[in-house]
């Protein structure tokens, strides 16, 4: 008898404990109930500054996106949806304003330029977005452009959104990058995590 009462509550116990993950939602259904606004922002620190980005971010280890060695990024599994920062010191931001025309540039356009060209020689075919500044919820000026397209003839085109922002004389570049059909409802995200960015 006790070990029918022991089967019967061990079975209870692995009934009741093995269904809480079929509640949980996913993680675009999570943005979908958030009027397709990532939820639950949380501060995130690199590199000297601070910004909020969604908890529904993991710790992105393999940086494919990023230019440097030395990025931070993060990704949405279940959306294919990457985010990373990349901060250009002084130095590096000279030495690509002088393999440029430095006399016509300044470091700061040059490190924008610069990225979204290396960005445009990556991909097959890429549409690129004007050119325009950080809108004035910004904190810090920089600019912002939208680059789409292909790395291969076999894939969906991506879209780029890149940003590049001189906050106290340091440039970063910060990136949101997904399949193009679902980067048009996260434009505005991509803005507020800009405009979020403190020192």
């Amino acid at each position: 008898m006790k070990l029918l009462s022991l089967i019967s509550l061990l079975g209870a116990f692995f009934l009741l404990t093995a269904c809480p993950g079929s509640n949980r939602k996913s993680q675009l259904e999570q943005v979908q109930e958030n009027n397709m606004d990532f939820p639950d922002l949380r501060t995130r620190y690199n590199f000297g500054i601070n910004y909020q980005l969604s908890q529904l971010f993991d710790i992105d280890y393999g940086l494919d996106y990023a230019l440097l060695d030395d990025a931070a990024g993060y990704i949405v599994y279940e959306m294919d949806v990457y985010f990373c920062v990349e901060e250009f010191d002084k130095d590096e931001a000279e030495v690509i304003q002088f393999s440029y025309d430095g006399a016509n540039t300044t470091a700061f356009d040059a490190v924008h330029d610069h990225y979204i060209w290396k960005r445009q020689q990556s991909l097959k075919d890429p549409e690129l977005g004007m050119k325009k500044e950080l809108p004035q919820s910004t904190h810090f000026p920089g600019y912002i452009q939208v680059v789409t397209g292909t790395q291969s003839e076999y894939e969906e085109p991506s879209t780029y959104f890149t940003a590049t922002m001189n906050v106290n004389g340091k440039y970063y570049v910060f990136q949101l990058i997904g399949k193009e059909e679902n980067m048009g409802y996260l434009y505005d995200d991509f803005i507020e995590i800009l405009s979020s960015v403190r020192v």
